[in-house]
């Protein structure tokens, strides 16, 4: 057997979105344009992969719970995880749906392919980082319900 075989590397690209109310649209039409404009970036890179020798998994996570956010340590929705890289928008306070998503000093209302292409290579160069404290967005913990605790006397109810 030749031992110069290596494996493949993988490069984990996941998309995480929280779970919207299935009451009215059910699913988020920003979270569906990212995810096919990420699959097409991916798509297009892949060829270039290969010669690194790297597979690039790409799933898709429904996050429901405020304790899945912070297990997954994401702070918006939708969140692109490339290896240790984390692109996600801002969620702005004057509009309820509004995204605002920055790379390289640009601000757009939504990721295009190349930007994407970028982010998929920046991320598999992306050395690890440890997830500080982080800060869920107000618009990530209106859709979220935390699991129910008993009640506290602190009076905030």
């Amino acid at each position: 057997m030749n031992m110069e075989v290596k494996t493949k590397n993988a490069l984990r690209v996941t998309l995480f979105q929280v779970g919207m109310p299935t009451t009215g649209e059910g699913t988020c039409s920003a979270c569906d344009s990212v995810q096919g404009v990420l699959l097409s970036a991916i798509q297009e890179v892949q060829e270039l992969f290969d010669h690194l020798n790297c597979e690039i998994l790409f799933s898709s996570t429904m996050i429901k719970t405020i304790e899945e956010a912070e297990k997954a340590h994401i702070v918006a929705s939708p969140t692109i995880r490339v290896g240790n890289l984390d692109f996600h928008p801002e969620h702005l306070e004057d509009s309820p749906e509004a995204r605002e998503w920055v790379w390289n000093g640009a601000t757009m209302g939504e990721p295009n392919k190349e930007i994407l292409i970028e982010v998929l290579l920046k991320g598999y160069f992306e050395p690890k980082n440890d997830h500080g404290e982080i800060t869920l967005s107000p618009y990530i913990l209106k859709h979220l319900k935390g699991e129910v605790t008993a009640d506290s006397n602190c009076g905030c109810h």
